[in-house]
C-alpha cells in the first residue's frame, strides 16, 4: 500500500498527498500495534515523482517487480491518492473478481462510511503503473468535499486543510483492506496488463 509525497509547485501538498501518506503510515502503525501477523507480507511504500509522471511507482516496479518470480509473488497494490476526504471504497479498474472480494470486505466498515467499490477506473496516480504491468492496483474513492475546488494543486494546499477525523477513518480503512488482502491464500485476481 502507498501514497505519494511530492507536491504541486505552489504549496506543500498536504491534501495532495500528505494526508494520504499519513493514513498509510498510520495504517502500518495500527497493524503493528495489534500485533498483526498476516499470511502475506504487507509492504508500505511512499512515492516521489507522482506529479512528474508516476516516477516513484514506475521505478519500484522496475527495481522490485521486473522478473516473473517477483510478479508471481505479488498480490495487490492499494493506493491512497488523494488523501483528502473520507474514504468510501476503491476504484476497481474493471476487475470484477477483485470487486467481489472487496465488496465482501466493506461490511465491517459501514459505520465509518466506507460503503462502495465501483468497477470503473481512475487514472493519473501511482496504481496505474501496476495495472500497466499486469499487476492489480486500486485507488481509493474519496469524499472530496471541497478538495478539487479549494486545495488541489493550489496555493491553499497546507496542513490546516487536513482533517484528523478523516485521517483516522482512512487509516482504519487501509489497515482493514491490507489485512484482508494479506490473509488471502491466493493472490488477487488479475485482469491482464
Amino acid at each position: 500500500m502507498g501514497g505519494h509525497l511530492d507536491s504541486w509547485h505552489t504549496a506543500v501538498g498536504a491534501t495532495d498527498n500528505g494526508d494520504g501518506v499519513l493514513a498509510v503510515m498510520e495504517a502500518a502503525r495500527l497493524l503493528a500495534a495489534v500485533g498483526a501477523q498476516p499470511r502475506r507480507t504487507i509492504r508500505f511504500a511512499l512515492w516521489s515523482g507522482e506529479e512528474q509522471g508516476l516516477l516513484g511507482a514506475r521505478a519500484y516496479i522496475e527495481q522490485h517487480l521486473s522478473d516473473e518470480a517477483a510478479r508471481d509473488r505479488f498480490s495487490v497494490y492499494l493506493n491512497d491518492d488523494p488523501g483528502s476526504g473520507g474514504s468510501l471504497g476503491f476504484y476497481m479498474e474493471e476487475n470484477e473478481p477483485a470487486k467481489a472480494l472487496f465488496d465482501a470486505w466493506l461490511e465491517p466498515l459501514s459505520d465509518l462510511g466506507v460503503t462502495r467499490n465501483i468497477i470503473e477506473s481512475i487514472g493519473s496516480t501511482d496504481h496505474v503503473p501496476f495495472n500497466q504491468a499486469g499487476l492489480p492496483g486500486f485507488n481509493v474513492i474519496k469524499d472530496f468535499e471541497a478538495y478539487d475546488e479549494r486545495t488541489r494543486h493550489t496555493n491553499a494546499d497546507y496542513p490546516e486543510r487536513m482533517s484528523e477525523d478523516e485521517l483516522k477513518q482512512q487509516a482504519i480503512f487501509l489497515a482493514h483492506f491490507a489485512w484482508q488482502a494479506a490473509q488471502m491464500e491466493e493472490r488477487m485476481p488479475r485482469t491482464g496488463g
